[in-house]
C-alpha cells in the first residue's frame, strides 16, 4: 500500500484534518483535504480504528468471496500501514476484541491462523500479525517468511501495492503491472493447491494480458472494483480463486 487511499496511522488521523487545512498552501492540497473530510470511508476507518480507508475494500471483497477464515495462513505483501492485516487479524481471531488499538501481544494459539505482513516501510504492531520489514522479492526476506511458515503452505496472498504515482497514467499502469507480476511470482512459490490470490492494479493496455495469465493459474479470476475505490479511479482488483498448483511427479 505505497499509494492510494488515506495512508496515515490511527494516531496521525486523530489529529484534526481541519488543522491540516490551515497549513495547506496550494489549492490542490485544500481540495484533497476537503475530500478526505467528506469521505464516508475515512470517517468509518476513524470510527472503527482502521489505519486506512482501504480496509473497506478488503472487507467488501471478503463479504462477497468469504476467503478470510480462521485457521488459515495469510501473507500481506506491501502491507503498510497495516489496514488489510488489521482486517484479517480481526476476522481470524474473533475471540479477541481487536477493534481497540492494541500494541501488546495477543495469544495467537487460540486457533491455527498465521498472518505475515511484509513491507519496505515500517508497520506499527498489529495484534496477531508477524511483521517483516523488507522487500518480499528479496531472498533474505523470503527466508524469514519461510522460517515463520515452518513448512506450512499459504492459503491466501494479498497485495494492495501501487507504484509511487508519476502523474502519467501509462507509466503508472506499467509500474502497477510490474508489481502485480512480482506479487504473482511470489504467490506461486507460497500458495497451496486451491489457494487465493488478490492483487491491485491500475487499468490500462496490458491488464487484459495479465488477466489471461491469471486464468491459466487459477480456476476463477474476477475483476472487482469495491465501493471504497473512488469512482474516477482506474484502480481495480483481480480476485483469483482455486490455485492450480503444479505438483512435482
Amino acid at each position: 500500500m505505497l499509494q492510494g487511499g488515506l495512508k496515515l496511522s490511527v494516531n496521525a488521523w486523530q489529529k484534526s484534518s481541519f488543522n491540516q487545512v490551515r497549513y495547506a498552501s496550494s489549492p490542490s492540497s485544500k481540495r484533497w483535504i476537503a475530500r478526505q473530510v467528506r469521505d464516508q470511508f475515512v470517517k468509518k476507518a476513524l470510527s472503527q480504528n482502521y489505519r486506512a480507508r482501504s480496509a473497506f475494500k478488503l472487507l467488501e471483497l471478503d463479504q462477497k468471496y468469504n476467503f478470510i477464515k480462521p485457521g488459515s495462513v495469510f501473507i500481506d505483501c506491501g502491507a503498510a500501514p497495516g489496514s488489510w492485516s488489521q482486517v484479517i487479524s480481526r476476522k481470524v481471531y474473533p475471540e479477541l476484541d481487536l477493534t481497540i488499538e492494541q500494541t501488546e501481544a495477543v495469544d495467537t494459539k487460540l486457533n491455527d491462523s498465521l498472518i505475515i505482513a511484509v513491507d519496505l516501510l515500517p508497520i506499527e504492531p498489529i495484534p496477531g500479525v508477524n511483521i517483516i520489514q523488507g522487500d518480499f522479492t528479496d531472498i533474505n526476506i523470503q527466508q524469514k517468511i519461510k522460517e515463520l511458515l515452518k513448512e506450512r503452505e499459504v492459503d491466501v496472498v494479498v497485495s494492495d501495492m501501487a507504484p509511487n504515482f508519476s502523474g502519467q497514467h501509462f507509466i503508472d499502469h506499467v509500474k502497477s503491472m510490474e508489481l502485480c507480476e512480482s506479487s504473482l511470482n511470489f504467490a506461486e512459490q507460497a500458495l497451496k493447491f486451491g489457494g487465493t490470490f488478490l492483487c491491485k492494479f491500475l487499468m490500462g493496455e496490458s491488464d487484459h494480458e495479465f488477466r489471461n495469465l491469471l486464468k491459466t493459474k487459477f480456476n476463477r479470476v474476477r475483476h472487482e472494483k469495491p465501493q471504497a475505490v473512488h469512482k474516477k479511479s482506474t484502480e481495480g482488483y483481480y480476485m483469483c480463486l482455486g490455485y492450480k498448483k503444479q505438483v512435482d511427479r
